[in-house]
């Protein structure tokens, strides 16, 4: 029998059963999907091959453990676990203060072109220090938004399921963030 006209639903109970094969066309039919809507998210190929990774060894643990249900959405399903796997990364690194600095250097890199003289760089550098130290005075809430909207690219909706709130709180806790920046780092709005 071709493997290729085989549903998902069945590949996945072959795999249970003890079919490698049955594996390696579930991941040859949604791995590529997979790995691209990571890497558009994290965007650093290495980054993209562990979290790639990660996504499918969670499937395995979830199958092995009895754990996955199968209703005919697999593919959704594994698209999940590739936005969970991704979001988990951005806390991580939300977390780690050292990536926090190499992604603050790395935004820094672009405003110290050839137009800029040293007090200019110098300022613009600060400023982003500043950005850093006032995303972290925000409430948890507003931080998560705004670094699930910025850092992983989600849309308010998306950032609504994951975060278990209504699209109109995310959207209020952007709003506020926002606002709260603002105004700790004294940017005024133009007329």
């Amino acid at each position: 029998m071709l493997y290729t006209q085989v549903q998902d639903a069945e590949l996945i109970e072959r795999y249970a059963s003890g079919d490698e094969r049955a594996f390696e066309v579930l991941m040859r039919r949604h791995g590529d999907a997979v790995f691209a809507a990571i890497l558009s998210k994290v965007k650093d190929q290495d980054v993209a091959d562990d979290l790639f990774q990660e996504v499918w060894i969670k499937f395995i643990h979830t199958l092995k453990a009895g754990d996955y249900t199968e209703a005919g959405k697999f593919g959704a399903w594994i698209h999940r676990v590739a936005r969970n796997a991704t979001m988990d990364y951005f806390r991580r690194q939300q977390r780690s203060p050292l990536a926090r600095y190499d992604q603050m250097e790395s935004a820094t890199d672009g405003v110290a072109d050839e137009a800029l003289n040293v007090e200019e760089r110098a300022v613009a550098q600060q400023w982003m220090l500043d950005a850093h130290e006032a995303v972290q005075r925000l409430p948890a809430d507003q931080k998560l938004v705004l670094e699930l909207r910025l850092h992983a690219g989600l849309s308010f909706k998306e950032i609504a399921e994951e975060t278990g709130v209504g699209i109109n709180t995310a959207l209020g806790r952007m709003r506020y963030a926002v606002a709260n920046l603002r105004r700790m780092l004294r940017v005024e709005i133009p007329n």
